[in-house]
């Protein structure tokens, strides 16, 4: 008898188990059901809403997109026609790199903003963004802002211009073109060496072609004892024998004595085109005239000096 009960109770609570082990599948099957119907429907709304974004910024995006290519284009075509007009309208040379840049990057932001604007974002709050983004930019590079102004003090004072040869910051060459940020020359022995516009425009430059003539100084230094009359007197006729030294002011010669020794100091004028070549061919023609007449010359030296 009591078997028998004890088989009832285990039936009992078997059939209690599997009650609830029913009710906790159906429970987490039901559970299942609303998380997928949750997700689907959760994907779903995304996919509308992407579908409706795409509807409704999708054509403006694409429009945007081809008025950048298409206004870049244009604004790069624009820019080359504006160079070759002020050069066919002889505009100074120095300022036809410095306009053209300024005009390509003010079109260039002037589509940026149209093209925003197509796309609908508000212009106040992009002008706000763009005047936080101008000063944070402005102080992270007020370097590059100074060589900016620089440039543009360079081309309004006309400290030199394209062609021109100039010494500036430790640097000679021959100007090959004024830039926005800088200046750009060309060493004598063609190396291009850029200046930042900034520095160049706050230091000392000398312009060696602003003036149309220039004064060569040829120092010769002879031993005590030498005759310089004579000597003065051949140097002179040598310099006038040259159709590139001016006549006026006349070529001369001083004497100056020192402890060491007695220097001619023969001083010239010539075109500023032709300093160079005149340069070299008189320092030529005084060795030979030195040499030719046994001249002594201490230290084996003849130094010539730039113009003063």
């Amino acid at each position: 008898m009591v078997e028998t009960d004890t088989i009832a109770q285990t039936g009992d609570k078997l059939e209690k188990i599997a009650t609830n082990a029913e009710s906790v599948t159906n429970v987490a099957v039901e559970s299942a059901g609303q998380t997928v119907k949750q997700s689907l429907d959760m994907i779903s709304q995304l996919q509308q809403k992407g579908l409706n974004l795409l509807l409704d910024y999708g054509p403006k995006i694409i429009v945007a997109i081809l008025l950048l290519w298409l206004g870049f284009k244009l604004t790069n075509f624009l820019s080359r026609r504006i160079n070759k007009i002020m050069i066919r309208r002889n505009v100074e040379a120095s300022l036809v790199p410095f306009i053209t840049q300024v005009t390509s990057i003010v079109l260039k932001i002037l589509i940026v903003i149209t093209v925003i604007s197509i796309v609908g974002i508000e212009m106040t709050s992009f002008i706000a963004l763009l005047g936080a983004m101008g000063l944070a930019i402005g102080m992270a590079f007020s370097g590059t802002l100074s060589n900016v102004a620089g440039g543009v003090v360079l081309l309004v004072l006309k400290t030199f211009k394209v062609g021109d040869y100039i010494s500036a910051q430790g640097i000679e060459g021959t100007v090959k073109s004024i830039q926005i940020f800088t200046t750009v020359l060309i060493t004598p022995d063609n190396k291009t060496i850029s200046i930042p516009n900034g520095p160049l425009s706050t230091g000392t430059i000398t312009n060696y072609s602003l003036m149309e003539t220039r004064r060569l100084d040829i120092n010769i230094k002879l031993a005590h004892g030498t005759e310089t009359t004579k000597i003065a007197q051949d140097i002179i006729d040598i310099l006038k024998q040259d159709e590139r030294i001016l006549r006026d002011p006349q070529p001369n010669v001083l004497t100056n004595i020192t402890d060491s020794s007695v220097t001619l100091d023969a001083r010239f004028w010539t075109a500023t085109s032709d300093y160079w070549p005149v340069n070299g061919a008189i320092n030529e023609r005084i060795y030979q005239y030195l040499y030719q007449n046994n001249i002594t010359v201490p230290y084996n030296k003849l130094t010539v000096t730039k113009d003063l």
